[in-house]
């Protein structure tokens, strides 16, 4: 017998959440084992864009929420597609003076090579699209910030007395460390739990109970408050090691490290936008229309 929808209660992590709705309002005024879903590769035929004309109202996020293989040309073009993916195409390539031409030339080269294999996350039910991302997302996180934080510390030891900036790259990874495992923690326990009520409330055709968190915008607001800090993080930390450039005296555990900052900030790159993008919105869009339907 399937159980009717209660809202999340939260016992343990009472105090917690209700600090985690204070600072969600402050933020907003002031701006071991690695599982993976086993999933099933559907066809997307991307849109192609014969002339810049048609993307001249186009968001950087629509083009990866639309085809997820964009991110690549995105980070090889040093755009943010996650924290500030509501910008215009247009002003992102002015930025950096990339012209709409050239760009056009490569997204269609990246929607044709990649076209038949292209997740449809927008499409996923809301429960599957959060579960992915604490199985992918979360776990490899809590998995590389000790290697991360262990390497660091390495490198410092061998060569922080020669490039002292070593010693504010593990600064920078403490605070997003501390930060993200913080974050974490938050959304599993309070705010996918609330989109799971969402949508058993949905199934139900009931009206969602506040519960206390007023809407659900409030703690997504402090979750996206939290996405910009560690991005700017982590785009410190690319600075800092001017795009993770090799001294010409690297050992192997520099380069290792290196290589290991890299791929960290990509699939945060790839975290944020699934939720900031995809998720988050239609969480809010969600509980819109069960509160408007139940009026």
């Amino acid at each position: 017998m399937t159980q009717r929808p209660n809202i999340p209660t939260f016992n343990q992590t009472k105090n917690s959440f209700i600090v985690f709705l204070i600072v969600s309002q402050i933020n907003f005024s002031m701006t071991n084992k690695h599982y993976h879903f086993q999933l099933r590769r559907e066809e997307m035929k991307p849109k192609s864009f014969n002339s810049v004309d048609d993307f001249s109202k186009v968001k950087v996020k629509d083009l990866v929420t639309q085809n997820f293989h964009a991110s690549e040309l995105f980070e090889k073009l040093g755009i943010d597609f996650c924290c500030n993916g509501n910008r215009p195409l247009r002003e992102a390539l002015e930025e950096k003076q990339i012209s709409n031409e050239k760009f056009l030339e490569e997204l269609n080269k990246v929607n044709q090579s990649i076209s038949s294999d292209n997740q449809r996350y927008s499409e996923w039910d809301l429960n599957f699209l959060a579960q992915y991302i604490v199985n992918n997302h979360h776990t490899y996180v809590k998995n590389a910030i000790p290697n991360i934080a262990t390497h660091l510390e390495k490198v410092f030891n061998a060569h922080g007395e020669k490039y002292s900036y070593i010693s504010e790259v593990q600064k920078e990874f403490r605070l997003v460390a501390n930060e993200m495992i913080s974050h974490m923690a938050k959304e599993e326990k309070i705010l996918f739990p609330l989109i799971r009520y969402l949508v058993d409330t949905k199934n139900f055709s009931e009206k969602p109970k506040s519960g206390g968190y007023g809407t659900i915008k409030n703690p997504i607001r402090q979750m996206e408050a939290e996405h910009v800090s560690a991005g700017s993080a982590m785009e410190k930390i690319r600075a800092l090691t001017d795009n993770y450039s090799l001294p010409q005296d690297a050992c192997t555990t520099f380069q290792t490290t290196y290589k290991e900052l890299d791929e960290f900030e990509k699939d945060l790159h790839k975290h944020i936008h699934l939720e900031n993008n995809i998720l988050f919105p239609r969480a809010i869009e969600l509980e819109n229309i069960l509160v408007n339907e139940t009026r």
